[in-house]
């Protein structure tokens, strides 16, 4: 009888911060609101970083990161930290991805050259890159 009670507990517990963590990335209309115009400015910090580069970077995520915003540390914003960034370089353009802390859910994306946040997720979505940029910063996947 102790054992039962004790696998449902743990059962319970499991399912219930499974549920927690499922959730608590998701953020809400106004943390999206401060994490998209922080995200503008970032991916357009990245745009102008890839334009200097002769070739594609082969450096991790993190270190392009660092590299694109040595010159204004602020806007690599601690409101990051609770999700994961991903850059994409589409040359000579610079695409970034903003994911649940896990890599597991896409929130949002957008492409550096672009003056807004090129695509919102609410729904369910992998995190993986969506948008394709062409010539002249047309931006192919971005929700008007």
């Amino acid at each position: 009888m102790m054992k039962r009670s004790s696998l449902i507990i743990l059962a319970s517990t499991l399912l219930l911060g499974a549920c927690i963590s499922l959730f608590a990335s998701d953020p809400d209309a106004e943390i999206r609101g401060r994490l998209s115009t922080k995200m503008v400015n970032l991916s357009l910090a990245v745009d102008t970083y890839f334009a200097d580069l002769p070739q594609a970077p082969t450096d991790s995520d993190a270190v392009i990161l660092q590299k694109a915003t040595s010159h204004d540390k602020r806007l690599l914003a601690p409101e990051f930290e609770a999700y994961m960034l991903k850059v994409q370089y589409q040359n000579p353009y610079a695409v970034l991805l903003l994911c649940s802390k896990d890599g597991s859910r896409a929130i949002m994306e957008d492409a550096g050259c672009s003056a807004r946040i090129d695509r919102q997720v609410t729904h369910n979505a992998p995190c993986v890159f969506t948008l394709r940029v062409h010539q002249g910063c047309q931006v192919e996947g971005a929700v008007p």
